[in-house]
């Protein structure tokens, strides 16, 4: 049985391997050297990621059911909901101080991405309440 971290493991060594060659080939586009080394370390650790997820299932057949138990159990679910909604105002009043921080330094760049980072975040949370409004 596949649950939904099988096929995220499964995504992420082919993710990891997307971002290796993407960071190999921007070297020809004058990328500075620190995003090609971002690119490049988290495409590898996302390559390790998924290798050793693949090797924990394949010895462990029974950690995949395990998994898919805790998913679907109304305790874990309420407790991630929980933890995800408390994560998000956490976030949200960390975005909110990041641009008064960046305000106070007058640095308007900095403030144009923290701001644009907290409409990301709080719209998307309006989508998902859309979205889950529909579906339960």
């Amino acid at each position: 049985m596949k649950t939904i971290n099988t096929k995220m493991l499964a995504a992420f060594p082919i993710i990891g391997f997307v971002l290796v060659i993407l960071s190999f080939a921007i070297k020809f586009f004058d990328a500075p050297e620190a995003v090609r080394g971002f690119m490049a370390g988290l495409g590898f650790a996302w390559v390790g990621l998924g290798a050793v997820g693949a090797i924990v299932q394949r010895l462990n057949p029974g950690y995949a059911k395990k998994l898919e138990i805790m998913q679907k159990d109304e305790r874990n679910a309420a407790i991630r909901e929980k933890s995800g909604y408390v994560t998000f105002l956490v976030t949200l009043f960390a975005l909110a101080i990041l641009t008064v921080v960046f305000l106070a330094l007058d640095s308007g760049l900095a403030c144009a991405l923290a701001l644009v980072a907290m409409a990301v975040h709080v719209g998307s949370f309006f989508v998902a309440m859309v979205v889950y409004d529909k579906k339960l």
